[in-house]
């Protein structure tokens, strides 16, 4: 007789998110995540399993429900500058929401590299090259619509992109003000399209 789960199990990924986003994985432990996801570390391993794979489910969560937002926005600007835009203001959004600790569970686990096996590092690497694939395809619609001009190089646009996602990234936990990243955004988007 197989057992029914008595908790939201939604609800309890999105409190280890939470907590493998704010201390990463390697300083998370068991006991927090028991604490934070409010079950016993039987019924973790149970509905979830080990520590990694518990990591892996909440990289795969975060992906659905943080990282998507990033494409949309790409997906519904109505020009090419406000798609750049967009894309980046979604780290602005990111950080500075109060419900979330800030930064980027996906660039923070880049950089604790070492701490992950390979099945962790496909998914990392699988986020980043989602984003990029999605910058790339806008911007190639965009040029066979004649809205940028055919000798822009999308696939350099993306790194551009994906990097400065991470140094804002990087410059809001430093404690950056949101003015002077919103500034950025403007500067970027603008250059970026010029050839």
């Amino acid at each position: 007789m197989t057992r029914t789960k008595n908790f939201d199990e939604t609800k309890a990924l999105e409190s280890a998110m939470l907590l493998f986003w704010k201390k990463g994985y390697s300083a998370t432990s068991m006991k927090e995540l028991e604490r934070v996801m409010g079950l016993k570390i039987t019924s973790i391993y149970n509905a979830f399993g080990n520590k990694r794979a518990l990591f892996e489910k909440v990289l795969n969560y975060y992906l659905q429900h943080i990282l998507i937002k990033f494409i949309e926005s790409l997906n519904n600007a109505d020009s090419p500058e406000n798609a750049l835009r967009a894309v980046l203001m979604e780290v602005i959004y990111l950080h500075f929401n109060s419900s979330h600790p800030g930064g980027c569970l996906v660039v923070f686990s880049i950089l604790e590299n070492e701490q992950h096996d390979e099945s962790s590092k496909n998914i990392l690497n699988s986020a980043l090259n989602l984003l990029h694939n999605a910058i790339i395809k806008r911007l190639e619609n965009d040029k066979e619509k004649g809205k940028i001009a055919s000798e822009v190089d999308c696939y350099a646009i993306a790194n551009h992109i994906a990097a400065l996602i991470t140094g804002m990234i990087t410059m809001a936990k430093a404690g950056f003000p949101q003015k002077e990243l919103e500034k950025l955004i403007n500067n970027a988007a603008e250059i970026l399209l010029k050839t």
